[in-house]
């Protein structure tokens, strides 16, 4: 599956309200929704970019897509996924 596939699947996944797409190193390729505001997308891509290098270190021989999520109280979530030297989040809003 391409990148852009993939973004735009994470595009449409349910309660979606925002998508990045950030390089390992951090820098935003792509973003959608709430996450083009460019303070809350920066600070995402860093966010995610620890993610992944979290992932690679918890589990290195790991051979399958691994998400994280962090949640708030106010019923956001950001869920992070390593892809194929990428990071790609989505903001969901759980009503």
């Amino acid at each position: 599956m391409d990148l852009k596939k993939t973004f735009d699947n994470i595009c449409a996944l349910p309660d979606s309200v925002g998508a990045i797409m950030v390089t390992d190193a951090g820098d935003i390729v792509r973003a959608s929704g709430d996450l083009r505001e460019i303070h809350e997308g920066r600070h995402l891509a860093h966010l995610m970019k620890d993610v992944a290098q979290l992932v690679r270190i918890v589990q290195p021989e790991a051979k399958t897509i691994t998400r994280v999520t962090v949640s708030r109280q106010s019923g956001v979530s950001i869920v992070a996924t390593p892809h194929l030297s990428h990071v790609f989040g989505v903001k969901l809003a759980h009503r």
